[in-house]
């Protein structure tokens, strides 16, 4: 009966860690991996606006302004979706303030026809240095999350591991103990 009990006590702590590690797995691939990648995508969206303003390129990046802008405000709307923690949701908020700040002067831009070309890269540097800091603080987050969940994963596994070592010594000790008493009865 003791053993019956140790057995299914520790496969009910066991089943327990294992859902930790599958909850902890599914977390860094769906609010960290993903939303690393969505923002690598904006960063890569914001750096070809970037390119098109510093070469004052105006017919060509007024075609793709607005293809770009929808293609970040999608990414956005993903990122949105995965779980923020408190201080990256704060920065989530900076960077789409950021964003329509980058947005409005981009307005000004194409109102203004004759585009002069030192308004137009030194003005904007402001707003991409805004943009990029607010997602290398992003990356940052992703990184010390990931390490936070990898690192509840791993505590699981290890008292998974310990619960294993302590369970097979104590059957050992229980068998043990049963061989004793079978090898030691009273003689009468």
């Amino acid at each position: 009966m003791v053993v019956f009990l140790l057995v299914l006590a520790t496969n009910m702590m066991d089943s327990n860690h294992f859902r930790i590690v599958q909850s902890n797995l599914t977390t860094i691939y769906e609010d960290r991996l993903l939303a690393k990648d969505y923002l690598y995508k904006i960063s890569r969206q914001i750096q070809v606006k970037r390119e098109l303003i510093q070469r004052s390129d105006i017919e060509q990046w007024s075609d793709l302004n607005t293809a770009l802008n929808d293609s970040i405000q999608i990414l956005n709307d993903r990122f949105a979706s995965t779980q923020l923690t408190e201080n990256e949701a704060l920065v989530f908020e900076s960077l789409k303030r950021n964003i329509r700040s980058l947005r409005e002067y981009e307005l000004k831009l194409q109102r203004n026809d004759p585009l002069n070309t030192e308004l137009t890269t030194s003005g904007s540097e402001r707003y991409f240095t805004a943009v990029y800091d607010d997602l290398d603080a992003l990356f940052k987050i992703q990184l010390e999350e990931s390490d936070k969940v990898i690192s509840n994963a791993n505590r699981a596994i290890d008292t998974s591991n310990l619960i294993s070592r302590i369970e097979i010594g104590v059957l050992i000790a229980i068998g043990l103990l049963i061989q004793l008493l079978v090898f030691m009865r009273p003689l009468k």
